[in-house]
């Protein structure tokens, strides 16, 4: 309950006028009973000195020699109901002469209850004396209560001597009672205070903590994302104006939000749809954002993950802290599969200006890459394959210089590898400008309406002699007449013969070439396959390259430059046709070239 402000306003409201009333209640009274214990004293010592002046022989005759005389005097004084009066004379045993209670009188005022031994021996120095009870009542025998007592022991001199004293006591029961009923009524007016003061904070804290409500309602709503809320303003005083602040708030919140949503759109548009990969990354390592291009390089899932756990499967010193160690700042290569990344972090600043992470961009330059890797290589393969047949030529030619022309065998001989090798080169120029006209689209194709049963025949026919030396039989399927495709026929045919050619050139002594072709869909299929040493599953996707030879020694020893495959390949893209293998090593090798139909 005392968790609401309501409530709290209402209890210290109760507590200061609680603390209030008891503090000017306890003075009042304490003030009070002061007064009247003050009062009760000035009225005995007043009624002593009455007694004393009213009376010849206390005043001016001897006591020890008036006894007599002092005792009748003192009847004739008028005693209250709440006093008692002694004179004591000032003897040796300090007897009592007179007195309101006859029954002590002779006794010694040291050997009677009725007088304060205490107070009495204080007096004998000659000064007056006097006690304040310190509570109201005083326990006699046991558990009853008698009135208490103010006594007073009044020393009388005559001539610098001590005649005697007169002790006094008075009941002063009233004065405690008038306490206590001032302290009852003090009480009275406490408790009806207090509930006053109970009802008044009840309105006046609904009236501060019921717009205060409203807005803690409201407030929750807003947080909920409801930004439509309005808080009604019942006042100009201070709750008045936070009302009207809050609703100006609102106001300038929802525009402000508006701008930021349109903002984020862009922002997440912009990120949605861009081609490169972007993630952005705390200082603590956990993914803030990431744009479906990232999710799908990082193989991010819907759930949250940590940076360093999905980065580290793909390069392991991209981890945070190796960024970290680089200031958050610098540009790494990121391979990942066949796909290669440019990856380009920064570090951006929280709201404290100090780095809240990096901001991470993955470009893909798979193709650009690939390009400058070919490219690299097709120098370096160019420069070898030609350095081979130079050398080759260079130093059989110097042989011949230095007198090998003069045997005739032995110079036929080497102007026969020369002839071989120049042949080998111009092979291999050849090539290498058919695929770079292929490359800029210079060669123009001339298709025609081509038979394939036909174009089949005339391949196998030129590479009879070539499969006879290797005894190779080559089996030429039953193929239909009515099979045509459009296409260059001189493109057509080495599409067929650099792939023919490479089946039986690879096909051992006594094997087999099946060359067929069938319908599929409206689609030509022909199949050229092998059983000769095949090719290994990892260099299938790699055999279109170019200068790519599976065995690159047995490949050169028999005359191949690499080109053919590639060659076959990019004259069948020109077509609007494909090439596929199909091969496992050591049990053969089928390609087969898919060529749309034409009827």
């Amino acid at each position: 309950m005392f968790k609401s402000i309501k409530w709290k306003f209402i209890l210290i409201y109760f507590l200061l006028v609680f603390l209030s009333m008891s503090i000017v209640g306890i003075y009042i009274v304490h003030q009070l009973e002061d007064i009247q214990l003050e009062m009760s004293r000035k009225n005995m010592e007043k009624r002593i000195q009455s007694i004393i002046y009213s009376s010849e022989v206390l005043k001016t005759k001897e006591w020890s020699e008036n006894v007599d005389e002092i005792q009748e005097n003192f009847r004739s004084i008028q005693i209250s109901y709440n006093e008692n009066l002694y004179v004591i004379l000032n003897d040796e045993q300090k007897t009592i002469i007179a007195g309101s209670v006859e029954d002590i009188i002779g006794q010694s005022a040291f050997n009677t209850t009725s007088i304060n031994n205490y107070i009495f021996i204080k007096s004998l120095t000659g000064t007056a004396q006097y006690t304040v009870p310190p509570n109201q009542y005083e326990e006699i025998e046991g558990d009853t209560e008698t009135p208490i007592f103010y006594h007073m022991s009044y020393p009388v001199k005559m001539d610098g001597n001590i005649k005697g004293y007169i002790y006094i006591t008075n009941n002063i029961e009233y004065i405690y009672d008038t306490v206590n009923k001032s302290m009852e009524i003090m009480t009275q007016a406490t408790i009806i205070a207090l509930t006053i003061t109970i009802f008044l904070g009840l309105i006046l804290s609904s009236s501060i903590t019921g717009p205060i409500k409203e807005l803690t309602f409201k407030a929750k709503q807003m947080s909920q994302g409801d930004f439509d809320q309005k808080v009604n303003v019942k006042s100009n005083d201070e709750i008045g104006q936070l009302g009207s602040m809050f609703n100006f708030l609102i106001d300038e919140l929802k525009n402000s939000i508006s701008s930021l949503q349109q903002e984020k759109s862009k922002m997440e548009t912009t990120f949605k749809y861009m081609a490169d990969g972007v993630l952005t990354v705390d200082i603590n390592g956990n993914i803030i954002h990431a744009n479906p291009v990232a999710k799908n390089i990082l193989l991010l899932s819907e759930t949250e993950e940590k940076y360093d756990d999905v980065v580290k499967n793909i390069k392991g010193d991209m981890v945070l802290s190796n960024l970290k160690d680089k200031s958050y700042h610098g540009t790494e290569i990121l391979e990942k599969g066949r796909e290669t990344y440019n990856v380009d972090y920064a570090p951006f600043m929280n709201n404290q200006n100090e780095i809240g992470g990096v901001i991470i961009v993955f470009k893909d330059i798979t193709e650009q890459y690939k390009i400058d890797k070919l490219q690299r290589e097709f120098v370096a393969n160019v420069s070898h394959e030609l350095k081979t047949p130079i050398t080759t030529i260079k130093s059989y030619a110097e042989t011949l210089l230095d007198g090998a022309l003069e045997e005739k065998q032995i110079a036929e001989d080497f102007l026969n590898v020369i002839n071989s090798e120049s042949d080998r080169m111009s092979r291999l120029v050849s090539d290498l400008l058919r695929l770079s006209r292929m490359d800029y689209e210079q060669t123009k194709w001339k298709k025609e309406k081509i038979n394939v049963g036909e174009m089949l025949g005339q391949v196998a026919k030129k590479l009879h002699i070539q499969a006879k030396n290797k005894n190779i039989k080559m089996h030429l399927g039953n193929i239909q007449d009515d099979i045509f495709v459009l296409f260059d026929r001189d493109g057509f045919e080495q599409i067929l013969l650099n792939i023919a050619g490479n089946a039986v050139k690879y096909t051992p002594e006594k094997g087999n070439v099946w060359i067929d072709a069938f319908r599929d869909n409206n689609k030509i299929n022909i199949s050229i396959k092998d059983d000769g040493i095949g090719i290994p599953k990892e260099d299938q996707l790699r055999v279109f390259e170019r200068f790519y030879r599976v065995d690159k020694a047995r490949s050169r020893e028999l005359g191949g430059t690499g080109l053919g495959l590639s060659i076959a390949k990019q004259i069948a893209e020109a077509h609007n046709s494909k090439l596929t293998v199909n091969s496992e090593a050591k049990k053969g090798t089928e390609i087969i070239i898919t060529i749309p139909e034409h009827s």
